[in-house]
């Protein structure tokens, strides 16, 4: 008969390769989600300006030089917490299921609203952040290297090619809807508008209307 496999308290005894590995993943993404929760919570107090290494270890509750063995500076720290927004950015855009392109840019617009409402600090980390590493118009996102712009792009250049939108280039409507987006969210930031509700109405209003001056007109007619 052959031997069971060993139980996990053997792998710990024995300190095997396999269980110390998994050990030091584990505590690895352990202490990077103290981190990042201790960055946004010093973004939210103290803002851009006041987010030092020597803050965020404080409440992270690690000392300076743990910090600094994660992150050699504030800018790798900024870098670090704008890939992590952008990342679940790409997740909420890689999640919409529409395979009619108009219906997409439109359902892409309410994910950008929805994750700016509901994960207001990874939204910020994603957008408003600034990382050294941030991609800049136009040479960044002509090249491809954000991947949410390039799958709406693609979604335009679909939707030009079945006569719904007008032969501006996909950059440039692209850089409207993000630009129309992350204004609207600016000002409600800035408590610009009298509740949540009118700017949600308002958002929903402006990025249809974006999306209209857009169309071609083969199909107003």
């Amino acid at each position: 008969m052959p031997n069971p496999l060993p139980k996990v308290q053997d792998l710990r005894h024995d300190f095997s390769p396999v269980y110390i590995a998994h050990r030091y993943v584990y505590k690895a993404h352990m202490t990077m989600d103290r981190i990042f929760a201790a960055a946004k919570a010093v973004l939210e107090q103290d803002g851009i300006a006041g987010l030092t290494i020597r803050k965020v270890a404080q409440s992270a509750q690690m000392s300076t030089m743990a910090m600094y063995r994660h992150f050699a500076d504030k800018n790798a720290l900024l870098n670090a917490l704008m890939a992590d927004g952008l990342r679940a950015w790409e997740e909420r855009a890689r999640a919409i299921g529409t395979s009619d392109p108009m219906e997409w840019l439109e359902e892409l617009g309410e994910a950008y609203l929805d994750f700016a409402i509901t994960e207001p600090h990874r939204f910020d980390a994603a957008f408003f952040l600034p990382a050294p590493e941030a991609r800049r118009f136009p040479d960044d996102f002509a090249a491809g290297r954000s991947p949410v712009l390039t799958m709406a792009m693609k979604r335009i250049e679909e939707a030009q090619a079945e006569g719904c939108i007008e032969d501006t280039p996909a950059l440039e409507i692209a850089l409207a809807l993000a630009a129309l987006g992350q204004g609207l969210v600016s000002m409600h930031r800035a408590n610009r508008f009298s509740s949540e509700t009118q700017f949600k109405a308002l958002y929903h209003t402006a990025l249809h209307q974006c999306l209209a001056s857009f169309e071609s007109a083969r199909r107003t007619r």
